[in-house]
Formats: C-alpha cells, sequence, structure tokens
C-alpha cells in the first residue's frame, strides 16, 4: 500500500496556520494529527508541554540532532526547532496522517528526502497587518516582532519559489479556509462534514 502524503504548512509567524491547522482538524478528525515539534524558545503562558511543542534545552536538541532524531529542523529567529523521526512514527502507527508546521527550510529538506506530501504556504498580501497580528497576539517582545516581519518578508520571497503545492493568502479567515479545505478535499478524497 502507497504511503498517504504528509500534509505540511508553513508560513511566517502571525500569518494564522495555527488557526487554520486546528480548523482542518476539527473538520477532518481522525484523519489528520499534528506532529508536535521539539523547540529551543521559552514556553508561552497559554502553551503546554507536549501539547504546543516538546520544550527542550540546547543542549538536548543538539543531542537528538547529533543522533539524527529530527526529520527536520531548523533555526528561526534565534531557537531552534524539529520534527521528531518518533512523532511521525507514532502518528502512521495511529492510521492517520501527520500534519506537519514547519519552516521553508525544514519543507524543502523533506522534499529532498522524496517523501511524499501535500504542502501549502500560508501567506499574507499585507505585511502591516501582519506585524499588528503579532503585536495583538502580545507574546514577543518588539525586538522580536521585528526579527519576524524582517524574516517573513524572506520566507514570502523565497516561497514563491520553492515548489509549494499550493500558496494560501490568509487575508480573510473564512476565505482562506474555504480554499484550504477545497484542495485538502481534492487531494486526500475526503468528504467533508459541511
Amino acid at each position: 500500500m502507497a504511503q498517504v502524503p504528509f500534509l505540511v504548512i508553513v508560513g511566517p509567524s502571525g500569518v494564522g496556520k495555527t488557526t487554520l491547522y486546528k480548523m482542518l482538524l476539527e473538520e477532518f478528525q481522525g484523519f489528520f494529527e499534528l506532529s508536535v515539534s521539539c523547540t529551543t524558545r521559552k514556553i508561552r503562558p497559554h502553551e503546554i508541554d507536549g501539547v504546543n511543542y516538546y520544550f527542550i534545552t540546547e543542549e538536548k536538541f543538539n543531542q537528538m540532532k547529533d543522533e539524527e532524531a529530527f526529520l527536520e529542523c531548523a533555526t528561526y529567529v534565534g531557537n531552534q526547532y524539529g520534527t521528531p523521526c518518533s512523532e511521525i512514527t507514532r502518528i502512521q502507527s495511529k492510521g492517520k496522517v501527520p500534519l506537519l508546521e514547519i519552516e521553508v527550510c525544514g519543507f524543502q529538506k523533506i522534499k529532498s528526502l522524496g517523501i511524499p506530501l501535500y504542502s501549502v504556504f500560508v501567506s499574507t498580501s499585507d505585511i502591516d497587518a501582519l506585524r499588528k497580528r503579532l503585536v495583538r497576539r502580545g507574546s514577543d517582545e518588539e525586538q522580536t516582532v521585528d526579527k519576524r516581519i524582517g524574516r517573513a518578508v524572506e520566507e514570502i520571497a523565497e516561497a514563491k519559489h520553492a515548489g509549494f503545492s499550493m500558496i494560501l493568502y490568509n487575508d480573510v479567515l473564512e476565505v482562506a479556509y474555504k480554499q484550504l479545505r477545497e484542495q485538502i478535499i481534492k487531494w486526500y478524497g475526503l468528504k467533508s462534514e459541511q
């Protein structure tokens, strides 16, 4: 039996990736499961270790990297992020499709391995609106917001040539989700509850 392609969601901080994938997980319960990544960044007040991320030390992250325990890993705004191979195995053993929320370079790494996947780059056509979202989120200092905006501009430019299956502009959430779910239904041959 052929391996069902992973679903990979990529995009700058604050663009709405988490909101969109949560909507997918809700609508298509039992089909997808989010792969929980490891990170060295500080936990935010609303986050839960092992649910949002596995929050680990730099030392532990580097040890896992040396042991080749990550499918992919990347540094983003001074913090390391990685997808543990064990997460993919865990999800697939349950008969579910891994849903990964990762960085552009992580997507490129997985793609280079020849792993079957569908990929969505979530973007915005309004960088000022993105900045406002990040500030409103309140989880980062102004300097970090500036770094995230700078990186967002780079990522949006990179995405145009990175070979994503779909580039999705999330300027209006309801419109973006409708476009995303229609594509997901087509890719995976799913039926919608709506």
